[in-house]
């Protein structure tokens, strides 16, 4: 997406049979972009508002579930193991709809009233199938679009929201080793991460991004205080007992093969498929002051714990 004339436009590629399937969207991307029709000089382009027209003539999959979290939680290798199946379409961070998410601040689009109308278009358009075969549409977001996880309830009342999130001392060392976005003082605007400006030195990362956690941490627990359809998952649990819990909630048939495909995936590292996965040691090396963080995470563990009690409850019932 880009502004040209004061207007926002969108560049469209053509995909072939390219399929959904990397850990991240814009490798898709990548991968679509060395054809050679994505090469010419002249490219397909629209403005925003023809993506309400064309949702009309398309077939799409309702999305499933919307999978949130807090980052370096499993978020990436449940995605890729929910892929596996052929029914399956993965959405992973795509960047277009995170455009879109992010033109909330700007003054002049909270008065559009078709915004919502085009970011539930072209999250069908992603969710496009011409395939009879796919029957279910995950949607994983960016971590900072746990603030705008109201709007998505709005557009999507009765759609299944996965929570994902992991102990914060553990998410600080790996973004200690290498930084996301939102780790990065400034890449993302506060007030997107749900932040106070100027609160912190923009030289402390690892202050930052505490601030960060507690706000998602805070997000979290608003969340699921007050949505009976979002359910809660820590990374402690491992993937195949999240993905076993997601079963009990929307109809997936787990069957041997399916099981077994979870299980070798699982073995090799997320975000590199080719690596085979290693626990890094715990760093020894003392961090900054977590106790918010850990008192926040400690509410979300007695929410997902009680959540857990009542599914069971309802199973044995």
């Amino acid at each position: 997406m880009y502004s040209e004339d004061n207007e926002l436009k969108c560049r469209w590629r053509y995909f072939k049979s390219i399929e959904f399937t990397d850990p991240f969207f814009n490798e898709t991307i990548l991968k679509a972009s060395c054809l050679e029709i994505n090469s010419r000089y002249y490219r397909p382009v629209s403005d925003l508002s023809i993506l309400t027209e064309w949702v009309n003539a398309i077939h799409s999959v309702e999305p499933t579930v919307f999978i949130f979290h807090i980052s370096r939680c499993g978020s990436t290798l449940l995605s890729q193991t929910l892929g596996l199946n052929d029914e399956h379409i993965i959405l992973s961070e795509v960047p277009f709809i995170d455009d879109l998410l992010k033109l909330l601040t700007i003054d002049e689009w909270l008065i559009n009233v078709e915004y919502q109308a085009i970011l539930k278009a072209a999250i069908e358009l992603y969710g496009r199938s011409d395939n009879t075969n796919k029957k279910r549409l995950f949607v994983k977001t960016d971590s900072w679009h746990l603030h705008y996880l109201p709007l998505f309830r709005l557009l999507y009342p009765s759609t299944l929201f996965l929570l994902l999130f992991r102990k914060p001392d553990e998410v600080l060392r790996s973004q200690q080793k290498k930084r996301g976005m939102h780790a990065v003082p400034g890449l993302i605007s506060d007030s997107i991460l749900g932040i106070q400006s100027n609160k912190i030195n923009i030289a402390n990362f690892d202050g930052h991004m505490i601030k960060v956690l507690e706000s998602y941490y805070a997000s979290l627990i608003k969340i699921t205080q007050n949505d009976d359809l979002s359910f809660l998952a820590n990374y402690d649990e491992g993937i195949e007992q999240i993905i076993n819990r997601l079963a009990s909630y929307i109809n997936i048939d787990i069957d041997k093969n399916y099981r077994t495909l979870i299980h070798e995936r699982c073995l090799y590292n997320a975000k590199f498929p080719d690596q085979v996965f290693k626990e890094e040691p715990s760093n020894k090396e003392v961090l900054p002051d977590l106790t918010k963080a850990f008192i926040l995470y400690t509410e979300l563990e007695k929410i997902r714990s009680l959540q857990i009690f009542k599914i069971n409850s309802n199973i044995e019932a």
